[in-house]
């Protein structure tokens, strides 16, 4: 999300949508979620249209826009559904950005295209997970006033 906000990213792409998949990767529910994360955009009662009317819908607001479309969570490893997609979205301009986010390696080698980089994170060391967890939870000098919590927070970085 901190590059997602960045104005950097906000200065390159004029039209930027972040959608949560997860399991659910039918298009019609994929459609509408990109079509809900449009900015500026009226929120519409979907539940008439047609898969069809989603996907004219959507390709006229991409068409002819550099845009920037984050899938989180994706968990599909259906390489007919991802090219559907893909066919409903390849109308924005040249430098227009899809990541993908995932936790299944399958799902990396499916949606990959010619133009495509898979980068691998590794889970934090234990000491960063509490280094991160006692910035994110407790505030200054609590942990010496709560002790209690940075007991809770040590039990959380083990798992």
């Amino acid at each position: 999300k901190l590059v997602f906000n960045d104005p950097i990213i906000d200065a390159c792409f004029p039209l930027k949508m972040w959608v949560c998949v997860s399991n659910d990767f039918e298009l019609r529910n994929v459609l509408i979620k990109i079509l809900n994360s449009v900015p500026n955009s009226t929120r519409e009662n979907f539940n008439n249209f047609e898969t069809e009317q989603f996907q004219n819908r959507l390709r006229n607001i991409i068409q002819g826009q550099k845009f920037f479309l984050v899938l989180d969570d994706v968990w599909n490893e259906d390489r007919v559904r991802w090219d559907e997609l893909k066919e409903i979205i390849d109308v924005g301009v040249e430098g227009s950005k899809i990541l993908v986010t995932t936790r299944q390696h399958k799902v990396t080698t499916m949606m990959r295209t010619k133009f495509s980089n898979s980068y691998f994170l590794q889970c934090l060391s234990e000491e960063d997970s509490r280094s991160l967890f006692v910035k994110s939870a407790l505030e200054d000098g609590d942990e010496k006033k709560h002790p209690q919590l940075l007991e809770i927070g040590e039990e959380i970085v083990r798992k």
